[in-house]
């Protein structure tokens, strides 16, 4: 398997779903009412996500021989796509960050972004799996991608760009920017208990694959969350990997030999580099 076509194919896939999105019309109209975003049972889904899953869907099966594509999942799809003679699985949240893209009126508003996961297993896949991914902010297109290549080479980029996480040794709210997934209330209220008494802030934007990327490219210190779902996760994952970041549970077991299961969630600390997860995980356990 040739990684790093695949990772243009993922780049390639990323960008046009770019353009595509900017091409529907009336992209922000709710099709569906569930019991509201974040809700793996019954999410509330809007136009664009939908198009856009559905966008990339026909696109992979267009090219699924050339890459063996066994398996393609798409969140807010019931049924997968699968094709006996593939060895691989792609993966496809098509907009995290859907409340933002619906709310951001004349200005590019809060970030909304795609994230796209490829596995080298179908069955039994691990967080090792992982072989390429890639994340795309939708508002100016920045592009993060990543692959694993045999061990001997790997790539975590932003853009053109080399990642670099930070490497800061000292968790300060005050002077980098951490990321606390503020959707779950015993998530907030587990942030709000570790972080008591210290100035600065705990951010969250509103789109957890576009804020997991940033800790790949050294823009955010760390990310924090008690349930993460694996279809960003797993993308994530492989970028700040290869960045030199690292990706640990909240008892500080890399995260890797872990099952990707696509709606599964996961407790997650991404951060920079080791001596951050570990401030953070004292916090969290004090």
């Amino acid at each position: 398997m040739n990684n790093l076509r695949t990772l243009v194919e993922v780049a390639e896939l990323l960008k046009g779903s770019r353009e595509f999105l900017e091409s529907l019309e009336n992209g922000t109209k709710i099709i569906e009412e569930g019991e509201g975003f974040g809700s793996l049972e019954n999410d509330v889904e809007i136009h664009a996500d939908q198009a856009l899953g559905s966008f990339v869907k026909r696109e992979l099966i267009n090219i699924k021989d050339s890459l063996k594509i066994g398996r393609i999942t798409v969140e807010g799809k019931k049924d997968d796509f699968v094709f006996p003679d593939g060895e691989n699985w792609w993966t496809i949240d098509p907009l995290d960050g859907s409340l933002n893209y619906l709310t951001k009126g004349l200005t590019q508003g809060l970030p909304f972004s795609m994230a796209i996961t490829v596995l080298e297993k179908i069955e039994n896949a691990t967080f090792n799996d992982v072989i390429a991914s890639g994340v795309i902010d939708f508002r100016n297109g920045d592009l993060w991608t990543s692959a694993k290549e045999d061990h001997v080479r790997a790539f975590s980029c932003i853009n053109t760009q080399n990642c670099q996480p930070c490497r800061a040794e000292k968790l300060d709210l005050g002077k980098m920017i951490v990321v606390g997934e503020f959707y779950y209330p015993e998530n907030r209220e587990k942030l709000v208990k570790a972080f008591s008494g210290q100035k600065g802030w705990l951010r969250n934007p509103g789109s957890a694959a576009y804020e997991m990327a940033l800790v790949a490219s050294g823009q955010v210190a760390a990310f924090i969350c008690d349930r993460q779902k694996q279809h960003e996760l797993g993308a994530a994952y492989r970028l700040v990997k290869e960045a030199g970041g690292v990706v640990v549970d909240f008892d500080g077991k890399d995260i890797g030999s872990r099952a990707f299961l696509f709606n599964f969630q996961t407790p997650v600390i991404l951060a920079g580099n080791q001596n951050l997860a570990a401030q953070i995980l004292e916090l969290l356990h004090k």
